[in-house]
């Protein structure tokens, strides 16, 4: 005997309609606040190595969605390996189809996406989705569209990505988690100061720049620069803009080796310890002249 026409088919019922109201109703009174933040910049991928090789994340919405590890993050934790410590935390929440269709819509993702991120606003934490498991419910009352999806979340491996989705607290990440090289520059007379954030460049335009960054810190009074994201070679003597803040400084002097955004930078020293020990200017220190 075949399955029940009024209850169990592939066509939008009313029962089908009232499971998906239940789950949305069932998130939205126990779930979490979150903010989803879809990857963008695709145009520059890399075909050797098929991935983006400058990640940026412009936008962030903000949804509703269960959390389905509700004890604590799963995952191996703080490590320690041959590599170094390493940070796997993982999570998993579930997101109704309908609320992510309403608040992300269709022009940006149909649905979720893996390399896309989530920002936790309780657990102050960023983290990237993995993978989307689109049969959450194995198609309860013969429905072919699921109810929500279920995403495997892992910690944020900052690696350079650009964020710049105008919320503040995920913005920072940017500079305080990004590798960044001191500049000394000279006022000569700027009324402004550059932005936390901003990007800067030498030439002409920033469009046509013989080098370009972002800021990550700027001292007007002590005249400390701290750029990340560096494309190109700044030149001393030679005027740092602001695209944002117009202001412009003169770049003194710099140091590539000299990583200012952590306090366990030591390439400078060792590099500095070398240079006592190895005499460079030789060459061919291996044998005859």
């Amino acid at each position: 005997m075949a399955t029940s026409v009024y209850f169990n088919n592939q066509g939008a019922t009313r029962e089908q309609f009232l499971v998906e109201d239940l789950i949305i109703e069932s998130i939205r009174n126990h779930g979490i606040d979150i903010f989803y933040l879809p990857m963008s910049s695709h145009d520059q991928i890399d075909p050797l190595f098929g991935d983006d090789p400058v990640k940026s994340y412009n936008i962030a919405y903000k949804l509703d969605m269960y959390m389905e590890t509700f004890n604590s993050f799963e995952g191996q934790q703080e490590f320690f390996s041959k590599f170094g410590l390493n940070i796997d935390k993982t999570a998993r929440v579930a997101v109704a189809r309908r609320t992510f269709e309403r608040f992300v819509g269709s022009k940006v993702r149909r649905l979720p996406k893996e390399g896309d991120l989530i920002w936790l606003p309780v657990q102050q934490k960023l983290m990237e989705i993995r993978f989307v498991e689109e049969e959450k419910n194995f198609f309860q009352l013969g429905k072919i569209q699921p109810y929500m999806y279920a995403l495997s979340l892992e910690a944020f491996k900052y690696n350079g990505e650009l964020l710049n989705t105008g919320i503040e607290e995920i913005d920072i990440i940017c500079n305080t988690t990004t590798p960044s090289v001191l500049h000394i520059v000279q006022d000569i007379g700027s009324p402004k100061s550059f932005k936390a954030g901003e990007a800067v460049y030498q030439g002409a335009n920033y469009a046509s720049a013989n080098a370009s960054a972002y800021v990550s810190s700027f001292d007007k009074t002590t005249l400390e620069l701290n750029l990340r994201n560096i494309k190109g070679t700044f030149q001393s003597n030679v005027n740092i803009v602001g695209t944002e803040s117009t202001a412009y400084f003169r770049l003194a002097s710099y140091n590539v080796l000299q990583d200012n955004s952590t306090v366990y930078d030591d390439n400078l020293k060792i590099e500095t310890e070398a240079d006592a020990i190895l005499d460079f200017t030789e060459t061919n220190p291996f044998g005859e002249p």
